[in-house]
């Protein structure tokens, strides 16, 4: 559970990030958490089963963050279930954002080395 809500807390870090870098240009980026998604009956007898969407309202917002025409040029948030919220503290550092975005770059340079070029 603990890789797992790393993974979650990077994500948001990482859309911060590059929000920062490329809303100067006209491009914005949120974060969003879809909500615990229902995709096959094997969840019904599961007792958090009423915690599941479907995979339809599991998209809204997504979608919302997409298109809504009341974001247009607003980024750098955090929303669930198409509403704003307050992310952890951890994940509002913008140094710590900042961080993971260079150690992903030296990562992926590592990895894709002079192909990059």
């Amino acid at each position: 559970m603990l890789a797992y809500n790393r993974s979650k807390l990077c994500n948001i870090l990482f859309s911060k990030e590059l929000n920062r870098r490329l809303s100067p240009h006209g491009v914005t980026s949120n974060a969003v958490h879809p909500g615990n998604m229902m995709y096959s009956s094997i969840h019904r007898n599961w007792w958090g089963y009423t915690l599941l969407f479907a995979l339809q309202q599991g998209a809204s917002t997504s979608v919302y963050c997409a298109v809504s025409p009341e974001l247009e040029g607003l980024g750098g948030m955090y929303f669930n279930n198409c509403c704003r919220c307050l992310p952890s503290q951890e994940a509002q550092r913008e140094e710590t954002a900042a961080a993971l975005w260079e150690l992903s770059e030296r990562l992926i340079q590592e990895r894709v080395g002079s192909q990059s070029k």
